[in-house]
């Protein structure tokens, strides 16, 4: 069974792998060391994986998330751009990633610990029981919890929300965006939106609707056309008149 981490503990687990290879200082446009905010950054524009489970509510992350962070951070210390990236390492295999990544190799396991050694059993008691010691009474009192007022009801965590394509939301765990968060995101999102249509996981983008010609409009001084005596009513043959 694979490792999974927490995304705390994904970004710890980088760090240590980039500072134990050559490429630990990047250029001065790239972060350094990457952290829990840039790990989400990546899962947005398709750079690293979702997350492959939940504990609850805690996202885990596994040895592929692991590689392909490390990979990204390996890629932008050779100076290479973002879109670069995400040309070479969008659905890369497991192989192409641990080369680029060069993890080092885990250290041996920990010896594990001898078992507690173990309480002789007490003797038996030979002699009578104090008959003038009052048993202690079993408690009465009921358990408190926060629904009964014994402590403070924890808030659920809001979320922002962005509808990226029909079928497709970025949850973001921000207190707010602005409108340059939402232009931002929507122009990174540009690349995974042309990449999931393509892998058929959402619904092609819809073509735009046809447009009508427009009408000429009759001129209001135009007088309609009058009847000629082509078009009069024939005359009555037998002559006669009404």
């Amino acid at each position: 069974m694979e490792s999974t981490w927490t995304i705390a503990e994904l970004a710890e687990r980088a760090v240590e792998a980039l500072s134990a290879g050559d490429s630990v200082q990047v250029n001065g446009r790239v972060r350094d060391m990457p952290n829990e905010r840039l790990i989400r950054w990546y899962t947005t524009i398709g750079l690293v994986d979702p997350p492959s489970g939940r504990r609850g509510r805690t996202a885990l992350y596994g040895p592929r998330h692991l590689r392909q962070l490390v990979a990204v951070k390996r890629r932008q210390a050779e100076g290479r751009t973002i879109a670069q990236i995400q040309a070479e390492l969008a659905g890369a295999t497991d192989t192409h990633l641990s080369r680029i990544a060069a993890l080092p190799a885990p250290g041996p396991a920990p010896a594990a610990a001898p078992p507690p050694l173990e309480a002789p059993a007490a003797a038996p008691s030979l002699g009578r029981s104090r008959f003038w010691t009052p048993a202690a009474a079993p408690s009465t009192a009921a358990p408190t919890s926060a629904f009964d007022g014994g402590g403070a009801v924890p808030r659920p965590p809001v979320v922002q929300g962005v509808r990226l394509a029909d079928g497709l939301t970025l949850l973001l765990d921000v207190p707010a965006l602005g409108d340059d968060d939402l232009a931002a995101i929507t122009a990174a999102a540009g690349p995974l939106l042309e990449e999931l249509r393509r892998r058929g996981l959402i619904e092609p983008a819809s073509p735009p609707p046809p447009e009508t010609p427009p009408t000429e409009a009759l001129p209001t001084d135009m007088a309609p056309p009058r009847a000629t005596s082509a078009d009069a009513a024939p005359d009555d043959p037998s002559g006669s008149s009404q």
